[in-house]
């Protein structure tokens, strides 16, 4: 495999990574809550600690009232960095409800 083949992969893996998290975004907007968690999930596979991916997927499990659920991905966002404001208030709101 050449060095450009690597790149090509890298940039693939990232435009994947990219339509999953618009997708789950997207799901989440039309009230597909299962449905974007699939797609959070799947991008999870991809990126295991990303942020975003696991913010999104805790708003649709709250959506669901799948309440441990989302605290769990909430807590988990935190982990790389404590001061990440959204993740504060979806785990206040987590444990609140």
């Amino acid at each position: 495999m050449s060095e450009t083949d690597g790149d090509r992969n890298g940039v693939k893996s990232k435009g994947v990574f990219s339509t999953l998290v618009a997708d789950g975004s997207w799901l989440y907007l039309k009230g597909e809550y299962k449905k974007a968690i699939e797609s959070y999930t799947t991008a999870l596979t991809l990126r295991p600690n990303e942020k975003s991916c696991l913010i999104g997927r805790s708003k649709c499990y709250l959506k669901l009232g799948q309440h441990e659920n989302a605290l769990r991905d909430a807590e988990a966002s935190l982990k790389e960095d404590k001061t990440f404001f959204e993740n504060t208030t979806r785990t206040i709101a987590s444990v609140m409800l």
